[in-house]
């Protein structure tokens, strides 16, 4: 099974501290936010650990595994940093994709592994703790997350006009199985350029729902963590400083 981990963006909303260091290894108490993802990964037995870097990307270097370089990051998203690694869609192994800037516990992805489907999406059940957490109109940031009653998502990452429709979040950690990688990437080259370089990633799971491409649904509560924003780091270290874990939504040992 190969991983990769999406970490080309400029990380600007979390202004000093990524003004030398890239977002992924932005330091939540006194761990950058990639280790905790190693920790996960090391935990489960999984090795083949791929990234897709950009801004400040040779401050990846200390780091052992493959990199691959999305040099307009500047002018681009997730998607189109995600098909710098298109290799990794001939490999012949199912694929984990996992954004850059989330942690989250080994029981997370273990049923994300678990979970049957062609493309498989972790969703947070609970999310609205979290969000409640880090803003004050939860429902202004909250995209949709509607599905149906055998976890097929039908519709993920619009704006929402009901809150009925945020059913659960989206996390940014997704499996994509070794069959269907061919049919995303004949998916994604249909779509063209000028229509893909700045797609959201959740866009183009909309667009694999809208072309009948079968998505699942791997369900949690809580659980794991969005750095996004200076304030959600400050947020989240004052709750850990004061061991207030369980408004975190994570274990105290995750920390250790």
């Amino acid at each position: 099974m190969n991983i990769v981990i999406l970490a080309a963006g400029t990380g600007s909303r979390l202004l000093h501290h990524t003004q030398n260091t890239p977002k992924a290894l932005v330091k939540l108490a006194g761990t950058p936010l990639l280790d905790y993802q190693l920790r996960v990964f090391k935990q489960l037995g999984l090795s083949k650990i791929n990234i897709v870097s950009g801004y400040l990307e040779q401050e990846f270097e200390p780091y052992s595994f493959r990199r691959f370089v999305n040099e307009d990051f500047q002018q681009s998203n997730m998607l189109y940093s995600l098909m710098k690694a298109k290799i990794l869609f001939t490999e012949g192994e199912d694929l984990i994709i996992s954004y850059g800037d989330i942690i989250y516990e080994a029981h997370i992805l273990s049923a994300l592994i678990k979970q049957t489907g062609d493309i498989v999406v972790s969703a947070d059940k609970n999310w609205q703790l979290l969000w409640d957490l880090r803003m004050e109109d939860p429902m202004q940031d909250a995209e949709s997350f509607i599905y149906d009653d055998n976890n097929n998502i039908l519709e993920l990452g619009k704006p929402l006009t009901s809150a009925a429709d945020a059913q659960a979040q989206y996390i940014g950690l997704i499996k994509i199985s070794a069959k269907c990688l061919p049919k995303v990437v004949q998916a994604y080259d249909s779509l063209g350029l000028n229509n893909t370089k700045n797609m959201y990633l959740t866009d183009f799971i909309q667009h694999l729902i809208d072309i009948k491409m079968e998505v699942k649904a791997s369900f949690h509560q809580r659980g794991w963590l969005e750095v996004d924003t200076v304030e959600d780091l400050s947020r989240y270290e004052a709750l850990v400083k004061n061991h207030q874990y369980k408004v975190l939504g994570l274990r105290a040992e995750y920390f250790q």
